[in-house]
């Protein structure tokens, strides 16, 4: 265990002014950062990175260290209200914490009487990745009886193609990088997402190693690299199959591994050899030449590692995508022991007892499960409809796919929406009834993480402001309110951590929960530095296997669904693609940017053809919506693909976000989304 815990005080004049207080970042990203905050008198006035975290080494990105400005922003939602006039407008009237209850009880009580509880829809997702707060709804809405919330919005198709092929296999420490002389970040753009591996990709490069990024367009990462290939969005599982077809034909695969840790691999290899070139060819976008340079290339550097990105997940093909990359993996041995070589999507790193957190056993009979991607359906055709819909950890205007239909069902007269939200997000305008939620800041709670392999739990650095309330709190009064006289709506929030510590895979042995309350960064034994990421584990590879009578046994060419529809091809002639922003995280920051629609990467001749000059406003719609974002001519990007950084909050009640073009269709499995397969058309505004 590192220490974690420690608050510092300075003290002049004998008056205590300034602390020095350790937490961890919140927020849905990998890197799970240990922060030190610094509190004048009583004030948080700035975040830095914890120099004592192993992985975070003293830096946090820049969004973080501007975290303040939010947490005392002029945006902040800091007592209890009620809607006044239209939805949408964002208009309320201030009220206290116990009409509140008194309402919130009314209401739900109410729904439930007349349409039952399955009309009640809880809407949260990963906005505090605190295992405490972010499930602390689940109890309640569980003894309440509501409809289930699929949560399936960022990483459900990427984790449902591992699984398929790697079952329950941990990551390699990224930390291992350092010794590659090949490191290939495939679909993921780590100076923006995942900052914290690019200090091992600097230190691999010292010792001569390469870096080569995967992407469809030419990101901040892949300006940085040795190489960038460049692929079309959707073409990661013909390239990476492609690989292994090259790999194949000149003898380089890892026959020592295939045989000795996998199974099934004589079913794909036929797959290959019987498969043309040019099906690999024309989805990858990427020529025979290049793809084989590319199997040389990887057979050449075998102390090689290999980063997923989750992006490359979100079409249609997106868990096959993870299917075929790991099968490269597989056929290269990177799942096996060895210096600098390693293959990491998510670390495993600890498996806590999820159902200490929200507690199914609540639940009197299974209600219905809405997938959280098809939100707009569900609130303007569900039948039998929602009438009461709850929002916490989550900005759904924003971030929820076919957003403009979400707006629709949002402004239903009939439906009563509550808000639990620490800022005046889009999604808060729309609520009935708008409550304070506390930051990370002002919380106790424990942080896992799913990009390196260290946990830890922390106390509140400031008590709330204002009347902001902790999920965790809000939610065990509410049940309380509610007449719910279970044990677990009396639990302390220390007594909820300590039942999800108790037996966690990843623990190590001579740790106990208590002394992980108290303070330090815990290191999982998952963490495998040399040997194979087998070890330990009753499971091979599996390169084929019967998983389902509806997908495929093997990683195999598919179609896309948009993108290869021909009638939205003749329609809708540019290809789409959102990936992240370096100043936002998914909507997270957006008020800081209310004014900004952000930009549109657009090849020049493209922008020619169209008429668009650098700089102007231009629009993208399609049958779903429209939004409009300033151009920005560059060659990044592949001719017929559009990109468009950041989740921008709409700027009007009706005017649409990004989201607005997006669909709610779903991944080829895991019922993840397709944020990265829209087509649109390009105007000039």
């Amino acid at each position: 265990m590192r220490n974690a815990g420690e608050i510092k005080s300075f003290k002049i004049s004998g008056m205590e002014i300034i602390k020095k207080r350790k937490t961890i970042c919140p927020l849905d990203c990998p890197d799970s950062c240990g922060i030190v905050a610094t509190v004048e008198n009583g004030r948080v006035t700035g975040l830095a990175g914890d120099r004592e975290h192993p992985v975070t080494n003293g830096f946090i990105c820049r969004k973080m260290r501007k975290y303040p400005e939010r947490l005392y922003g002029d945006s902040r939602v800091l007592f209890p209200q009620v809607r006044e006039g239209e939805k949408g407008k964002g208009r309320f009237c201030r009220i206290s914490w116990d009409e509140a209850f008194d309402l919130l009880v009314e209401k739900l009580d109410e729904i439930k009487r007349k349409s039952g509880a399955e009309a009640i829809l809880p809407y949260s997702y990963a906005g505090n990745m605190g295992a405490v707060n972010r499930f602390a709804g689940y109890p309640f809405f569980h003894k309440l009886g509501t409809s289930r919330l699929d949560q399936t919005i960022c990483s459900a198709a990427a984790g449902a193609g591992w699984k398929k092929q790697c079952g329950n296999m941990p990551g390699s420490p990224l930390e291992k990088a350092m010794d590659a002389d090949l490191i290939v970040c495939w679909g993921i753009n780590c100076r923006v997402t995942n900052i914290h591996f690019w200090q091992y990709v600097v230190e691999a490069r010292k010792k001569g190693g390469m870096l080569l990024v995967i992407d469809p367009y030419r990101n901040s990462t892949g300006k940085s690299a040795d190489i960038h290939v460049s692929l079309e969005p959707g073409g990661d599982v013909a390239l990476s199959l492609g690989i292994i077809k090259a790999l194949l034909e000149v003898n380089r695969q890892d026959s020592s591994f295939i045989e000795n840790s996998t199974t099934g691999f004589e079913h794909l290899a036929i797959y290959l050899r019987e498969t043309d070139w040019r099906e690999f060819t024309d989805q990858s976008g990427v020529t025979r030449e290049k793809i084989t340079d590319l199997a040389l290339l990887f057979a050449d550097h075998p102390k090689m590692f290999l980063r997923i990105g989750i992006g490359l997940s979100r079409n249609s093909r997106g868990g096959m995508a993870l299917r075929a990359i790991t099968s490269l993996a597989a056929v290269l041995g990177l799942f096996g022991e060895g210096t600098g070589r390693g293959v990491l999507y998510s670390s495993g790193a600890f498996n806590g007892r999820k159902a200490e957190l929200t507690r199914p056993d609540l639940a009197e009979k299974i209600t219905r499960k809405i997938n959280m991607i098809q939100l707009g359906r569900a609130l303007t055709t569900l039948d039998p409809p929602i009438r009461g819909l709850f929002v916490y950890n989550s900005n759904p205007l924003s971030v929820a796919p076919d957003s403009a239909m979400v707006r629709k069902g949002l402004l239903r007269n009939d439906l009563f929406t509550v808000v639990h939200e620490q800022v005046m997000t889009p999604t808060a305008r729309y609520a009935d009834l708008l409550l304070p939620a506390t930051t990370f800041l002002e919380n106790r709670d424990v942080y896992t993480a799913y990009g390196h392999f260290y946990m830890g739990v922390v106390e509140p650095v400031i008590p709330p402001l204002g009347e902001a309330m902790s999920n965790f709190d809000f939610f065990q009064i509410l049940a309380r309110k509610m007449g719910y006289d279970d044990p677990v709506f009396s639990q302390s929030c220390d007594e909820r951590i300590r039942s999800f510590l108790t037996g966690m895979s990843g623990l190590p042995e001579e740790v106990t929960p208590d002394q992980v309350m108290a303070g330090g960064y815990v290191h999982s034994t998952w963490s495998r530095k040399e040997e194979s990421l087998l070890t330990g584990l009753d499971l091979k590879f599996q390169f084929s296997s019967p998983f389902s009578p509806l997908e495929p046994e093997i990683p195999c060419l598919q179609p896309g669904k948009e993108f290869d529809d021909v009638d939205l091809q003749g329609r809708f002639p540019f290809k789409l693609i959102t990936p992240p922003h370096a100043d936002l995280l998914n909507s997270t920051f957006g008020e800081s940017f209310q004014d900004c629609s952000g930009e549109v990467l657009i090849h020049p001749e493209d922008a020619e053809e169209a008429n668009i000059a650098h700089g102007d406003l231009v629009t993208l719609e399609n049958f779903r919506g429209r939004t409009r974002r300033v151009a920005h001519l560059t060659g990044d990007t592949r001719r017929g693909l559009l990109v468009a950084e950041g989740i921008f909050w709409q700027g009007r009640e009706d005017e649409g976000g990004i989201n607005d073009l997006t669909s709610q269709n779903l991944t080829d499995m895991g019922g993840g989304a397709l944020f990265h397969e829209s087509r649109v058309r390009l105007l000039k505004s």
